[in-house]
């Protein structure tokens, strides 16, 4: 559940958001828990909470977004790596809220929950094969807009 609450927060939601739709997910999951074949729970689990949370996106017609929180630290090396790994994760989520859903889908399942091209196959409904190649492209997109957000920085 823990996983799932958080790649609900890295989908956009904010946290009492992504409480509410694991919670509301864990109800359903326990009332359909004898029709759900026990290989495919976490795919069943998953597919219902982002459906939940879609739900919820419709509704409010707007996305949230997360706001990180900021750790104070006395040693001025530590501040400094923080402030750049903080950049660049908000550098990394502005993209992804550029990327198609599909991609930012695919992307957070294979490199935020580590899940194998299998795992995300069952999920998403697809075969293994399509899901490689659907990464395949999402990286590519991620990486031009990544550069292109570099670029302008740079600029």
């Amino acid at each position: 559940m823990n996983q799932l609450y958080l790649y609900l927060i890295k989908q956009g939601a904010n946290q009492e958001t992504a409480k509410d739709i694991v919670q509301e997910a864990v109800c359903k999951l326990l009332i359909h828990l004898e029709s759900i074949d026990t290989d495919k729970y976490k795919s069943w689990f998953f597919k219902v909470a982002i459906n939940l949370y879609y739900d919820y996106c419709r509704k409010n017609k707007k996305s949230q977004y997360v706001v990180v929180e900021d750790y104070l630290i006395t040693n001025e090396r530590l501040i400094e790596e923080m402030m750049i790994a903080k950049e660049n994760q908000l550098l990394v989520r502005r993209i992804l809220q550029k990327v198609s859903p599909t991609f930012k889908q695919l992307l957070l399942l294979k490199y935020e929950l580590e899940w194998s091209y299998k795992q995300i196959a069952e999920y998403v409904d697809m075969k293994p094969e399509a899901v490689k190649t659907y990464l395949a492209r999402a990286r590519r997109t991620f990486k031009e807009i990544y550069r292109r957000e570099c670029n302008e920085k740079n600029e």
